[in-house]
């Protein structure tokens, strides 16, 4: 299980029900979560070279008027789980190095306003800080999963820390 949004997911549910040989390479494996705030720049870039597969898994979206007025019990108290099953992309990306084996690059939309764009077209090969897509009108969070055999090294990176596009998240530890 891996927590997005305060709420639990299964890795099966989390990418989007993979077939159970590509599932079980990343039991036990790394999530990376991150965050965007409205004001963060909310594009998605691929954080390994490697080919692009892309899939759309069609989630819960609680639009409102604006005219409406503040309902100050709105908010996602009342769809707790709704809002951690929102519309998200799942990027696969089969790395040139192969050590990394596949690596997931997941974009969440936010409740209210939760669709993507596909920048990067499936079967095409990507850099290191090429674009994959972007969230319509903001998103809220963005995930990167890795596989089991994957170790890597964070470094000094902090929870709720601020991050730069294209900065370094992570190494890959290399065996002695």
């Amino acid at each position: 299980m891996f927590w997005i949004k305060e709420q639990s997911y299964s890795l099966q549910d989390m990418l989007g029900n993979p077939d159970a040989a590509l599932l079980q390479r990343f039991v036990g494996g790394t999530v990376v979560q991150i965050f965007l705030s409205g004001a963060d720049y909310h594009r998605w870039h691929a954080p390994v070279d490697g080919v692009v597969t892309y899939k759309n898994v069609d989630g819960l979206l609680f639009s409102e008027n604006e005219d409406s007025g503040f309902d100050p019990d709105a908010g996602v108290t009342s769809q707790v789980y709704g809002s951690a099953v929102n519309n998200r992309g799942i990027v696969s990306i089969a790395a040139d190095d192969a050590r990394l084996g596949t690596v997931f690059v997941m974009p969440i939309g936010i409740t209210e306003i939760s669709s993507l764009t596909q920048t990067a077209a499936d079967g095409q090969h990507v850099s290191k800080g090429d674009e994959l897509g972007y969230f319509n009108y903001g998103g809220s969070t963005l995930c990167l999963v890795f596989e089991k055999s994957v170790s890597l090294n964070f470094g000094t990176l902090q929870p709720n820390q601020t991050i730069d596009v294209n900065a370094e998240l992570a190494r890959l530890n290399t065996p002695v």
